[in-house]
């Protein structure tokens, strides 16, 4: 039996595809006009001295939201996940004015100093980042992070950006010993999703004998590349080199990158979804010298380094303040310190801002039971928890 389409059967499948790109672009336009809605009531909000988040009003969207989408037919947990998404979207928008910036000068085009180049996870994460915050970015591209520091220190960038922690492999320890010694202070952050992809020239993995990658990005991705026997894994200096090489060099050359830079280099998508963790997401920082804090009507984090005292106890003394007072703790990571063996320094995050009085009575406390303790940054959460719907 014939499985070709008759000619009517062909007809009405264009249609029905026509109508549904009809009906995708009506929702990209009303999507762009509810985020300029939510641009404009952030707006209102800054000039009132109002708080950016408002959770009774969220739950009250996605419960009607949901009510809305039952009667038309639509699932209760698709719809509460499409307005999770649009929240997450219209906040974003709205904490971009309201962040840490380099300076109170309100610039129209920021310099960022970043690793890699086009098609490198730090391109796309860094023009994510400052989208609403700036009009334009001047890419300052770096090869290593101590590069990124030395730019923004020296006044050559006014922002550095650099991930910190990924969710498969953890705390980048080049980034926190550089943050250890520096004076510089953060602004931002942003989460990243990163899709590890097989990027190259050839359609399929056949004629592939060399994948070229950033360290990290094969760390993140061994188990896929450790079962490809007859593949050679060669490290690069960047996500930028390891496509650039793939481009050059033929088929039998691939490069691991995020699906999104094919286009960017003329290259296919080989194999997407190599990563070891699925929900694979890395973290960055915008670094910069002396920021203004975050506005208080933003939910915010306050990030910390100190020393403890070698007194037993010392560090659970010094973190019982946070306890006491509520503070919700979200990252604390160890480094030894240089010239003194078996003695640590703590990076710390905490929820809330370095005004707020339950923060500011936890630091009081953190710093009675410390050595030493050095601010270093208030700034806009990038990730808050969602709203949970009403039963």
């Amino acid at each position: 039996m014939s499985n070709t389409a008759k000619p009517d059967q062909t007809s009405d499948r264009a249609a029905l595809r026509q109508a549904i790109d009809s009906a995708d672009r009506e929702i990209l336009r009303l999507l762009a006009d509810r985020r300029r809605l939510g641009e404009a009531l952030g707006a209102l909000k800054a000039g009132e001295k109002a708080p950016v988040r408002d959770i009774e009003r969220e739950a009250d969207v996605i419960a009607r939201g949901v009510s809305v989408g039952e009667a038309l037919g639509l699932d209760a947990t698709f719809v509460e996940k499409l307005f999770q998404l649009l929240i997450d979207d219209s906040l974003r928008r709205q904490r971009a004015g309201l962040d840490a910036r380099a300076n109170d000068q309100m610039l129209s085009e920021a310099s960022v100093a970043y690793l890699g180049g086009p098609g490198s996870y730090s391109h796309f994460a860094v023009h994510s980042h400052f989208a609403g915050r700036y009009s334009g970015l001047q890419p300052d591209i770096k090869r290593d992070y101590s590069g990124i520091f030395r730019a923004v220190a020296d006044g050559e960038a006014d922002y550095g950006f650099v991930p910190i922690e990924n969710t498969g492999t953890g705390g980048i320890v080049e980034v926190y010993d550089l943050l250890r010694d520096t004076s510089l202070k953060i602004a931002g952050e942003h989460y990243h999703r990163i899709e590890h992809a097989v990027l190259g020239k050839a359609t399929d993995l056949g004629p592939v004998r060399v994948i070229y990658g950033h360290p990290q990005a094969l760390r993140q991705a061994q188990r896929w590349l450790n079962a490809r026997t007859d593949v050679r894994q060669v490290p690069v200096s960047s996500t930028t080199r390891a496509l650039e090489r793939a481009m050059d060099e033929g088929s039998s050359v691939a490069a691991v990158a995020g699906p999104e830079a094919a286009a960017l280099f003329g290259l296919h998508v080989i194999e997407p979804r190599i990563s070891d963790v699925e929900d694979n997401q890395t973290r960055f920082v915008a670094l910069a010298r002396d920021p203004e804090p975050a506005s208080t009507l933003l939910p915010c984090k306050t990030s910390l380094v100190f020393v403890t005292s070698d007194e037993a106890g010392s560090l659970v003394d010094a973190l019982d303040g946070l306890r006491q007072e509520g503070v919700n703790m979200t990252k604390l990571e160890s480094r030894p310190i240089a010239g003194a063996p078996w003695e640590q320094l703590f990076f710390l995050d905490i929820e809330g801002h370095q005004d707020d009085p339950a923060v500011a009575r936890a630091l009081e406390k953190l710093g009675a039971h410390a050595k030493t303790v050095r601010n270093l940054g208030c700034y806009g959460s990038d990730r808050l928890k969602p709203v949970e719907r009403p039963a």
